[in-house]
């Protein structure tokens, strides 16, 4: 079969002979030597380069300043004007009411906004029968008077009488005790007199002082009511603004400062009266009665705003422009002297007018602050004063 012919004549080739594998292991060595010496010739031959090496660090150039300009921080008295609002009120607002009841109101002469003076009538009530009362009680005073001189008469009689024994002592006795009661009920008629003419004259509402009528509580035809309000009344026309301010303002007022209240467009000049002793516990405000004039053409209810004027007190200013703001704070550049640095200082201002501002925290009389550049510096940076 095909199969066992090419077996055996397989089997038949010749086998490799250990010569041979050493004439191919001499070969390789021979071939790595060459190789490796022409690798060292090529190294040898290679011309030479320069080293490069790291240069060293030489000394950093230091950063450029900024050229500024300086100013003095100066002391200067400064009038911090303090400010409040409020509404206007009166002065004194008078409750006129009715002391008698059961009466009709006949009368009403005055209207809201009249200005009256004291005494002045204001309202009249029916008086048919508190006159008819008081001539009553007239009556009975009378016939008290002519009851009281018949005792006396009497009394005198059995006085003289009792001198000679004529008349017995019982006798005498009766007319002073008849004398006595009739004194009394004389007494008793003129009271009565006296608190009908008071209900008389209650049926006139009169004005107890001067002002200006702010409501009228009554009208014709009404029946009156024991206490009843009938008018309200701002006295003497006077009326104040109530201004609140910050409890930490309030050391700096005094009754008598001057006020400048704003109504609108109106500016109008007024005077402090009077400071209220208590302060709001859930506002911290205090209330300042500022008095206005009688020509201020404000009215009750009016809502108006004061700038309080205290006497000037010692403070520091510097140019407005030396005050830049970081993240909403106010803050200045200072430049201590014999120093090329500037050092950010935060301040607490106060009023800016004029071009400059108040500063009442952070600095002190005769630093220098930076007014030209602050806004391009930060803290620490070097500075170079402009000529």
């Amino acid at each position: 079969m095909p199969d066992h012919g090419f077996t055996a004549q397989t089997a038949l080739a010749p086998a490799a002979t250990p010569v041979s594998r050493r004439r191919v292991r001499w070969g390789g060595a021979v071939l790595l030597v060459l190789l490796l010496a022409a690798g060292a010739a090529a190294w040898l031959l290679w011309p030479a380069r320069p080293v490069l090496t790291a240069p060293s660090p030489g000394p950093q150039a230091a950063p450029p300043a900024l050229t500024v300009a300086l100013a003095t921080v100066t002391a200067q008295s400064l009038a911090r004007p303090v400010f409040g609002d409020g509404s206007v009120v009166a002065w004194q607002e008078l409750v006129v009411g009715i002391e008698t009841g059961g009466l009709r109101i006949l009368e009403v002469p005055v209207e809201e906004g009249d200005g009256v003076r004291r005494g002045q009538l204001l309202a009249r009530l029916d008086d048919a029968l508190p006159a008819a009362q008081a001539a009553q009680a007239e009556a009975a005073v009378r016939e008290a008077e002519a009851a009281l001189a018949i005792a006396q008469s009497d009394l005198r009689r059995s006085t003289e009488l009792a001198r000679s024994e004529s008349v017995a002592r019982q006798i005498l006795e009766q007319r002073q005790s008849a004398a006595l009661q009739a004194e009394a009920r004389l007494l008793a008629a003129r009271a009565r007199r006296d608190e009908a003419a008071a209900r008389l004259g209650q049926t006139r509402i009169l004005a107890p002082t001067d002002g200006t009528i702010a409501r009228r509580s009554i009208l014709p035809g009404a029946v009156t009511i024991p206490g009843q309000e009938a008018l309200r009344l701002i006295r003497d026309s006077r009326l104040e603004l109530d201004a609140r301010v910050p409890e930490l303002d309030l050391a700096a007022l005094r009754p008598g400062q001057p006020v400048l209240v704003r109504h609108g467009s109106r500016e109008i000049m007024a005077q402090v009266r009077a400071l209220a002793p208590v302060v709001g516990s859930d506002t911290r405000l205090g209330i300042v009665h500022v008095a206005l004039p009688a020509d201020s053409g404000l009215r009750p209810g009016m809502f108006a705003q004061a700038e309080f004027r205290p006497e000037a007190q010692p403070g520091l200013i510097v140019p407005q422009e030396a005050v830049v703001f970081r993240e909403g704070r106010p803050f200045a550049f200072v430049v201590p002297a014999g120093s090329d640095r500037a050092a950010l200082r935060p301040l607490t201002t106060g009023l800016r007018r004029g071009g400059v501002v108040d500063v009442t925290r952070g600095l002190a009389e005769g630093e220098r602050v930076v007014i030209t550049g602050a806004g391009f510096l930060s803290d620490g940076d070097r500075v170079r004063l402009a000529p």
